[in-house]
């Protein structure tokens, strides 16, 4: 029998494409927007534009003003800072459980993923670099064995990945990055808790301190 894969609706293919125009900065902090312009540019009806935008405006990527339309969420430091005292919190914790408990084989993937992520530098692969380097958080909240703190960080990425595409900005930050992984899996590797904690930290402090940058120069 022939799987039919689940279908798609119009109402997500909306939500989906609008949220990575905004995530990815090709529609800017401030924009206006319209559901007129937005249809129009996705091929798609007004009705699924009109339900992505409640969704996008749930996430806090778009404000909806009276009288007023529709306009991309500013940038704020303050929730940007907010983001990352909770990633310090709750992925340090991670990175130590995960020294303490990852097996070969997710290690394995770890440096494998590693691989990808250094390659994708070389390339100059925006898209390709950040999926790999949510894959690798990913693994190593896995490695954690704590489905609750998955949650969490999920959660903490997705608030935090137009503020990733911002700092990807600086040329040199993707090689940074994929040093730091490096330094993150050797910690995890050794079974050091202190090691890849302090990694983690300064990975950590090393996208807070990019992002901030070119933040203030926009």
């Amino acid at each position: 029998m022939k799987t039919v894969g689940k279908r798609v609706s119009l109402r997500d293919t909306a939500y989906d494409e609008i949220r990575k125009l905004i995530v990815t900065c090709e529609l800017r902090p401030g924009q206006p927007l319209t559901v007129t312009d937005l249809a129009e540019a996705l091929n798609i009806g007004r009705t699924p534009v009109i339900q992505a935008i409640d969704r996008l405006a749930v996430d806090g990527l778009v404000d909806v003003m009276p009288r007023k339309g529709i306009v991309v969420s500013p940038v704020s430091l303050d929730d940007f800072m907010e983001v990352i005292e909770m990633r310090m919190v709750n992925e340090t914790a991670a990175v130590r459980w995960a020294a303490e408990r990852a097996s070969r084989a997710e290690i394995a993937m770890m440096e494998a993923n590693l691989a990808g992520i250094w390659q994708a530098a070389k390339d100059r692969n925006i898209d390709e670099f950040i999926s790999l380097d949510r894959d690798f958080h990913r693994l190593i909240t896995q490695s954690a064995s704590n489905r609750i703190l998955g949650d969490v960080l999920s959660s903490l990425h997705d608030k935090a990945l137009r503020f990733w595409f911002i700092s990807l900005k600086a040329p040199d930050h993707n090689i940074r990055v994929c040093e730091q992984h490096a330094a993150v899996i050797e910690g995890i590797k050794s079974g050091n808790l202190d090691v890849a904690e302090k990694a983690m930290r300064e990975h950590i402090a090393s996208f807070q301190m990019n992002a901030t940058s070119q933040i203030m120069r926009a």
